[in-house]
């Protein structure tokens, strides 16, 4: 990777010290990959202030010099204030990125925008600014080397989702699915109406059907595994911060997600952030409290926290075989 030259908050070079120092704040080299391996990798839920914009350049200049075929950030690209001109800069740091990048919104991004310090929008005219900056051409991901992308929206029943994507590689099927935090959008403000609980009801919807293409094309292509992209920490443990899974307002999407983890033969990935605690675990369990033992979820790192994660893919076992956390140290 090639170092540039460092500016200080004066305008002056940084010293050796001082940038020996950020690079001792860097991960050291990943670990070469396994024959018939291949690594992608995962990070969201920020920056957030603009004291995390070092290591978020740092986090995206280490996954660039990465042996990753494509980076995901699984929303909340920013906090406030949720104008045009953020999500501009936000895409435009992503499209320099020499990588596929693939985005899916979070809750900051439109649905928490009614909030005075977001901005004060309608959430409803945000996801449509948000859908036009970001997701304007459905079939390519971003990054410097966009990759081809199958959207929800080609689907005649869902033309207005172009964020929810699939695509595949070495067995596996990828899928993202604009299911978010603050309470899938749920959350009451000053000036919710009926329009805004019908588009919780259509996301969700389109959710669950795209689950539902997603599996079904793993099952027709005999794929070995299938990973789901969300940003919403939708409960998975029974009985959690939502309630039962029939409740709201992630009782559909999970109900639906443990049917297709209980159908499928091989390892199910489900990665998301909006908690902001990384952790890799088994917390899907079935009616009876069975573990499902294919199923794993994977959070990566949230604000004030600034780093990725690095997953491994064995194309050959069909497995995965490696979960590294990769985090942004110092403050700089």
């Amino acid at each position: 990777m090639k170092h540039r030259a460092v500016l200080g908050a004066r305008g002056g070079l940084l010293s050796t010290a001082t940038l020996l120092a950020i690079a001792a704040c860097t991960p050291p080299k990943a670990d070469p990959l396994p024959s018939g391996a291949y690594a992608f990798g995962v990070y969201g839920d920020g920056p957030y202030f603009f004291w995390e914009n070092g290591r978020h350049r740092r986090l995206l200049e280490d996954a660039a010099a990465s042996d990753l075929e494509w980076l995901v950030h699984i929303g909340d690209i920013l906090w406030t204030p949720c104008t045009d001109d953020a999500f501009r800069e936000r895409r435009a740091l992503l499209d320099a990125v020499e990588l596929p990048v693939v985005y899916t919104p979070g809750d900051n991004e439109w649905t928490d925008c009614h909030e005075e310090g977001s901005g004060g929008y309608d959430p409803l005219e945000r996801l449509d600014a948000l859908r036009s900056v970001f997701f304007d051409d459905p079939e390519r991901s971003l990054g410097g080397r966009p990759m081809q992308l199958l959207s929800q929206a080609s689907r005649p029943d869902y033309p207005d989702f172009p964020e929810n994507a699939r695509w595949s590689r070495g067995g596996f099927v990828f899928a993202t699915v604009h299911i978010v935090g603050s309470a899938n959008g749920t959350l009451t403000f000053a000036n919710r109406t009926a329009a805004h609980d019908a588009e919780v009801l259509r996301r969700t919807e389109a959710a669950v059907a795209w689950l539902e293409r997603t599996f079904a094309t793993a099952h027709a292509d005999s794929a070995k595994g299938v990973v789901i992209i969300a940003h919403g920490n939708v409960s998975l443990e029974r009985g959690g911060a939502w309630g039962d899974w029939g409740s709201e307002p992630y009782g559909p999407f999970v109900s639906a997600l443990e049917h297709h983890v209980a159908g499928f033969a091989g390892p199910v990935l489900f990665i998301h952030g909006d908690s902001h605690e990384q952790r890799v675990d088994q917390p899907l369990r079935d009616s009876a409290g069975v573990v499902h033992a294919n199923f794993t979820r994977l959070e990566t790192f949230g604000s004030p926290d600034i780093g990725w994660v690095r997953v491994v893919v064995d194309t050959v076992g069909g497995r995965f075989v490696e979960f590294e956390p990769r985090l942004m140290r110092g403050w700089f």
